[in-house]
């Protein structure tokens, strides 16, 4: 069983609703994603948001104990103490507390994509893969260096790659 908050930032009841909301009723994959069992789907969701939580995101999470990276504060001006977050009138806006829709989305894309794989899996497969170039002609190859942290490298649907990218790069303000 899925527990938002800890293992997945949304339901498998949440994720169908989004399928059917963006994708039609007679496209293969949200026919395959509907015909799975709610704890396939579970798995899926918890698989996805494990590689989310794999990358690196601006700001700092709401307080230090969160098991996921969301929600998060990016503004400046806000500092931890006693490792709990210190926001100016944070208590006037409580959405800043929640997590993103965008990330929601996110997770709910990479879940279908490794649910149903399509054209980004295979894509992402051979753009990310070991072999950067080759020739014919006096046989050369090359080999790329792993980007290891990148979106492209975690996550294998286009879709959460740019769901994400906003949210991604995380750094420090240098004084």
């Amino acid at each position: 069983m899925l527990t938002v908050g800890v293992d997945s930032y949304v339901t498998a009841d949440e994720a169908g609703e989004y399928i059917r909301a963006h994708y039609p009723s007679a496209d293969a994959r949200a026919q395959a994603w509907g015909e799975l069992s709610e704890a396939d789907q579970e798995v899926f969701l918890r698989r996805a948001c494990d590689s989310m939580s794999r990358l690196s995101y601006r700001g700092v999470t709401f307080t230090a104990f969160q098991p996921l990276p969301f929600p998060r504060y990016s503004y400046p001006g806000w500092a931890m103490a006693y490792r709990d977050l210190i926001a100016p009138l944070s208590y006037i806006y409580p959405e800043l507390a929640e997590v993103p829709e965008e990330i929601k989305a996110a997770q709910i894309e990479e879940a279908f994509e490794l649910a149903c794989p399509s054209m980004d899996t295979k894509n992402s497969q051979a753009a990310n893969g070991p072999v950067a170039s080759y020739s014919i002609g006096h046989l050369s190859e090359t080999f790329r260096q792993a980007g290891e942290g990148s979106v492209a490298a975690v996550l294998k649907s286009s879709t959460a790659q740019k769901i994400v990218a906003p949210y991604v790069g995380g750094s420090y303000d240098v004084l």
